[in-house]
């Protein structure tokens, strides 16, 4: 092999290596991402049923 076959692959092989860190990272942030949403605590309007101190629901007063 020449010299200049021998840096070409060297370049390729450093450009696949800076792609593949750079999707690891992209990677890693969405999965990070992902799972701090998992976590989050349910909001009041999120709630499907009520809780022991908001029991019973009140019941809206219908509108004219």
């Amino acid at each position: 092999m020449s010299v200049e076959q021998n840096l070409g692959m060297r370049k390729t092989v450093r450009q696949f290596a800076l792609a593949f860190v750079a999707c690891l990272a992209v990677a890693g942030g969405a999965a990070a991402v992902a799972s701090g949403d998992a976590e989050a605590p349910a909001t009041h309007q999120q709630q499907m049923f009520a809780d022991d101190v908001n029991w019973p629901v009140p019941t809206p007063a219908p509108t004219n």
